[in-house]
């Protein structure tokens, strides 16, 4: 039986190629990204017809860098809660957040720690939204390496790329 996995995110999903899903799940998984540098919670609210032409057994909604540095924690709840909505109601699938890396910019990592939290929150009230801790996982940085290039302080390098892709192969095979 096939799984499609449709990815909805910004830069870090589409400069990742998907987190390299396509190659970490076994056949039966068709991961599909639609990841688009730049894009916010609003973006993707903005674009959602875009969304239910794919039919999807589990979404993965990797967000919130864009929010943070464009609205800060104004209406990020609302926002996913709505995004999540609108997903759940156009098809019978499953929502995976993603609780994002801090990143190395100082300015935006206590409103990405805020709405990671605000994240982890949703799932309590929702049966069919699960999400991936992707926020500990960079900060206990198991390799021990740098995980983000020194030119770009926000998006990871390969090694941090490897590590959310892991993670969401684990989550997603239940591992």
């Amino acid at each position: 039986m096939n799984r499609q996995i449709t990815i909805v995110g910004d830069s870090l999903g589409q400069w990742s190629d998907g987190f390299g899903l396509k190659s970490k799940l076994p056949a039966e998984f068709k991961v599909t990204d639609l990841s688009i540098a730049g894009f916010t919670t609003e973006d993707w609210l903005q674009n959602k017809d875009r969304l239910n032409a794919i039919p999807t057994d589990l979404w993965i909604l990797e967000l919130g860098t864009n929010d943070a540095m464009v609205y800060g924690t104004i209406g990020f709840e609302s926002r996913t809660r709505e995004l999540i909505s609108f997903l759940e109601s156009s098809q019978v699938s499953k929502v995976l957040l993603t609780t994002i890396p801090l990143t190395n910019m100082a300015s935006i990592k206590e409103t990405i720690k805020a709405n990671n939290q605000t994240i982890r929150l949703l799932k309590e009230n929702k049966p069919n939204i699960d999400y991936v801790e992707i926020e500990s996982i960079f900060e206990l940085n198991p390799t021990g390496v740098p995980l983000y290039p020194l030119s770009d302080p926000i998006h990871p390098n390969q090694i941090g790329y490897e590590l959310m892709g892991e993670a969401y192969r684990k989550k997603i095979l239940g591992i």
